[in-house]
């Protein structure tokens, strides 16, 4: 068990434990938070609430039982929790845990792990008859290659590949000197990105092509649903600086925490720093600009992550529905290009007969 002390009278930092534990599935955390969103909705306490999950699911009894005996000693639900959930997950439920938030945070995070598990099934769906199609034209292109072009060279319907330049074999030698560098390069990618610090690393997330996209929609609603936590708690920003200041060092959260209060010390302007890193929702700067009491200030930020997480669910559903439409446009130039390559040397040698 983790003995847990008070620091800086804001957060309960866990002592670190020797014991290995295994972090939950997706699919464990979204039936966990689910189920426990919907007691807590029902009326249960807490402590009801999880004693109830350890009958109901019997998959996680050891671990439910382990962090119900956690929550009698007196721990967080958040540190209870740390050990099977994701950093971002557990920080969530740590800010939202001490500004009277859970439940919201509970129900939230079951809603956002149910969907993306949704949304796993679906593109798992889409990729089972494209790939298929992929695997049978593989079959057919080797089949081509390996007996159908020998055997109409053979019988003089196309000219004999031994007397001309074998392109596949070029080529394959091409690809592989083209994976050779392609590896390299991902090598060296990263070891650099290993020596990185966690902001620069996640500004690299957020410009990477496509992908970066959805991470910075997704940085838009965690810290956007934070922030709001955390103003509508009372905090200002120098409070929230230091609150941060005793979480884990390696965080987004406490680098963030560091550069904030460090940039607030040399008296910069707060919209100059969320320039900085494109992964800080740009619309802060219209919030912070309005004049507004903090209360108010709170709760706009806390709908604007709402609506930010509403707006990463539907960039994620599109993105999927395109999947399939682009793998099908692969597989109709794979099949034309098949057809060329048989077609083409038959047509050709055809019309030298016609002269």
């Amino acid at each position: 068990m983790k003995s847990v002390t008070k620091t800086n009278g804001l957060a309960w930092k866990p002592k670190r434990s020797t014991k290995q534990v295994k972090s939950w599935t997706l699919k464990k955390q979204a039936d966990f938070f689910s189920l426990l969103a919907d007691l807590l909705a029902a009326g249960f306490s807490l402590k009801q609430a999880m004693s109830n999950l350890v009958i109901l699911n019997n998959k996680q009894g050891s671990a439910l039982t382990e962090i119900l005996a956690k929550l009698e000693e007196g721990q967080l639900l958040s540190l209870a929790l740390k050990d099977y959930v994701s950093q971002a997950t557990y920080y969530q439920l740590l800010i939202a845990e001490r500004h009277g938030q859970l439940d919201e945070s509970i129900a939230q995070l079951g809603k956002l792990l149910k969907r993306r598990i949704a949304q796993r099934a679906k593109l798992q769906s889409l990729l089972i008859y494209p790939l298929l199609l992929l695997g049978l034209l593989v079959l057919i292109i080797v089949a081509v290659h390996v007996w159908l072009r020998p055997a109409l060279a053979q019988f003089g319907m196309i000219p004999n590949p031994a007397g001309q330049i074998n392109w596949v074999k070029i080529s394959g030698y091409c690809l592989a000197v083209i994976l050779v560098i392609v590896g390299v390069y991902l090598g060296k990618l990263f070891w650099w990105w290993k020596k990185q610090p966690t902001l620069t690393k996640h500004h690299w997330y957020s410009q990477l092509p496509l992908i970066g996209k959805f991470y910075r929609q997704y940085s838009y609603y965690y810290l956007s649903f934070n922030l709001g936590l955390l103003l509508q708690s009372g905090m200002d920003f120098q409070q929230i600086c230091y609150f941060l200041g005793d979480f884990d060092k390696q965080s987004l959260l406490y680098q963030l925490g560091l550069q904030l209060r460090l940039w607030l010390e040399k008296g910069d302007e707060l919209r100059e720093f969320i320039a900085l890193y494109p992964f800080i929702p740009p619309e802060l700067v219209f919030f912070f600009s309005k004049g507004q009491t903090q209360a108010e200030l709170s709760k706009e930020i806390l709908l604007y992550s709402q609506l930010a997480y509403q707006k990463l669910l539907r960039q994620l559903d599109n993105l999927i529905n395109l999947v399939q439409p682009l793998l099908f446009l692969v597989i109709a130039a794979i099949i034309i290009g098949t057809y060329l390559a048989i077609l083409l040397p038959l047509y050709r040698n055809m019309g030298g007969l016609y002269r």
